[in-house]
């Protein structure tokens, strides 16, 4: 493997990418000896902080990089360390995406590795995909036959950890579920992200890989708090974040007396019972919990700088925004992928936002750069915006690029040279020019990013051929 290079981003004491506030050099350490095969750096790092397993860059940990890079016992020792690629945001890099790569190296020993572990973490089994299938096409007759000729599917899970109730929740069949927890079907069963069914359920039944249900015109349930009342009627654990979800008061205050910590928790799947009532809109919810010490801007899945407002705005919640930024919520939070807490009120709340907005703005919001012309990228450099520090920043004005841009770039202290040489932030430019005074500003073409590739390998993947093509006639 090339030499690989630390990213900008991880060159701090507090690095969050996951939701663990990490040493970042630390972080970057594990990846790198990871991908190197240094079992004992691997060993030390481990030792001195666990949770450094379970960093993340990009959707990866470092066992991403060991079984790229084939080194079975690291990734032994990753595995009893508590690695879980099931935390890859939206599972994007997840189990099934390591045993597919292991796979396509005709890696059998790394094959059999993650295939243990995924057995007991979540008891996959390969031909569950036929019971899956069965339950996705609604046909009755062919989930009985499959349950006939494999019995033992009843207790068992897909690559991603979901078993059949997880699947009977997504696809919102009622009928189905009862019988498979009387069948034996784990009722409480984590998949590779977190979610038990009832959490699932909790969450809107939405699931980022299957999406046939959230279109309106599907003939399934609308209103999901349906499967969450059957599953805890048949057993299932009604923890904090399943009563904050649904608006019980009384039963967060009991759970608040057993544990007074409870309100200040992630769940299994990493989100908040602060988040899941502000998405709700349960003000006196939120309300209880801030005064038991939640943190509107603790870490959370998908949301470093926390996730509570950033749900409170997708529904257009004012009193529960309101509640939260006096409580010291980040107003500029955002959520990977999905906009920020400006813009997601916005997009689908249209003019009804607006008094959301203004209050957002008059805590210190400002518009982010994914959502800014040419004019206004260079304006943000020129008025020493705090938009300029966002991490999308440097994308955004590489793909909207001019000379003038390009100079004010270049002047700024953004440290944008060695940002670029990670290579993806470059992946939308395509003009010779601009490129050719990158190079001659210092870019190093020949430089590897945290992956070990250099600059032309990422023009190529990314489908850059302009850039790729200058860098070789500059090479």
């Amino acid at each position: 493997m090339n030499t690989t290079t630390q990213p900008i981003e991880m060159k701090t004491t507090a690095y969050v990418y996951g939701v663990d506030i990490l040493d970042g050099d630390d972080a970057w350490a594990l990846f790198d000896a990871s991908a190197k095969g240094d079992v004992a750096t691997v060993s030390a790092l481990l030792e001195k902080e666990r949770r450094l397993v379970t960093a993340q860059y990009w959707y990866q940990f470092p066992i991403h990089l060991a079984v790229e890079a084939g080194h079975v016992e690291v990734v032994r020792i990753l595995l009893d360390h508590g690695a879980d690629p099931g935390q890859s945001r939206y599972t994007y890099d997840s189990w099934d995406k390591l045993l597919l790569k292991a796979r396509q190296m005709e890696h059998s020993e790394m094959e059999l590795l993650l295939r243990s572990y995924m057995e007991q973490r979540f008891n996959y089994q390969p031909e569950f995909d036929l019971l899956k299938n069965t339950i996705v096409s609604r046909d009755s007759s062919a989930i009985q036959q499959v349950l006939d000729q494999y019995p033992y599917l009843v207790a068992a899970s897909d690559a991603l950890g979901s078993n059949a109730l997880h699947w009977c929740v997504i696809t919102r069949q009622i009928e189905w579920i009862k019988r498979f927890a009387s069948a034996g079907t784990p009722i409480d069963a984590l998949r590779a992200d977190g979610h038990s069914p009832v959490l699932l359920a909790a969450s809107g039944a939405t699931d980022y890989w299957y999406r046939e249900t959230r279109g309106r015109s599907h003939p399934t349930l609308r209103n999901t708090s349906v499967l969450v009342g059957y599953l805890l009627a048949l057993g299932a654990e009604y923890t904090a974040s399943v009563a904050a979800a649904v608006g019980d008061q009384e039963r967060l205050e009991q759970l608040i007396k057993f544990d007074r910590d409870v309100a200040k928790q992630l769940d299994s799947s990493r989100f908040s019972p602060l988040s899941r009532a502000a998405r709700a809109g349960y003000a006196h919810i939120v309300q209880l919990l801030l005064e038991h010490g939640a943190d509107p801007s603790m870490p959370e899945e998908c949301a470093p700088e926390g996730r509570a407002l950033w749900e409170a705005c997708s529904a257009n919640h004012l009193d529960v925004a309101k509640l939260l930024l006096d409580s010291g919520a980040n107003p500029n939070a955002g959520v990977d992928s999905c906009e920020c807490c400006l813009t997601i009120a916005e997009v689908y709340h249209g003019e009804q936002a607006k008094p959301l907005q203004e209050l957002l703005r008059s805590h210190g919001a400002y518009w982010p750069p994914y959502r800014m012309e040419l004019e206004q990228l260079k304006q943000s450099i020129r008025d020493g915006s705090p938009a300029v520090h966002h991490d999308e920043f440097l994308r955004c004005a590489m793909q909207n690029c001019d000379s003038e841009l390009l100079d004010l770039l270049l002047s700024s202290n953004l440290a944008v040279i060695d940002r670029l040489e990670t290579g993806d932030e470059l992946s939308g430019l395509k003009d010779p020019m601009l490129i050719r005074k990158l190079l001659e500003r210092g870019l190093d073409p020949t430089r590897s990013n945290y992956r070990g590739q250099t600059l032309a390998e990422v023009c190529r993947e990314n489908g850059n051929d302009i850039l790729e093509q200058v860098i070789k006639e500059i090479l």
